[in-house]
């Protein structure tokens, strides 16, 4: 499954700034929600679920997966790409800082399963993550 069926260049911006994780995955999920793919219910609901539960969206270090339970929230299957040039700091001490943002939406548990392999598949994919963090340019990652 590869993760460029889910992502496009309306999903995608690079070297941004944010004051904080909050600010972070909001701005991931504002590109959702600019693309029609999922309603502001659902980028609530990922900071909510960071609130409730804690860092644990740092997966590895310098990533975070920000997601939430679909709930009616999620259009269309998507995720949107968000790289920061400083680094956030989402309060997780054996990951932070966190330099790339992925905001998965699925419509379904079952889907939302299939986001995050093929976000798992891009990750250790030789070269992926390099090649993101370096790209100043949605061409550049290599899609």
């Amino acid at each position: 499954m590869s993760i460029r069926k889910y992502v496009s260049s309306a999903t995608t911006v690079l070297r941004q700034r944010a004051d904080d994780w909050e600010a972070a995955v909001r701005q991931a999920g504002g590109l959702l929600e600019r693309a029609g793919t999922i309603m502001p219910a659902y980028t609530n609901a990922m900071i909510k679920m960071v609130k409730e539960l804690g860092p644990y969206i740092v997966v590895m270090p310098g990533v975070a997966l920000a997601h939430a339970r679909p709930e009616k929230n999620v259009k269309q299957n998507s995720i949107a790409i968000v790289t920061y040039e400083n680094g956030i700091h989402f309060g997780n001490e054996s990951n932070d800082p966190v330099y790339v943002v992925f905001a998965i939406a699925a419509r379904t548990d079952d889907e939302h399963l299939d986001l995050f392999q093929a976000v798992a598949e891009f990750i250790i994919g030789e070269g992926n993550m390099e090649r993101l963090k370096n790209a100043a340019v949605y061409g550049d990652i290599g899609f």
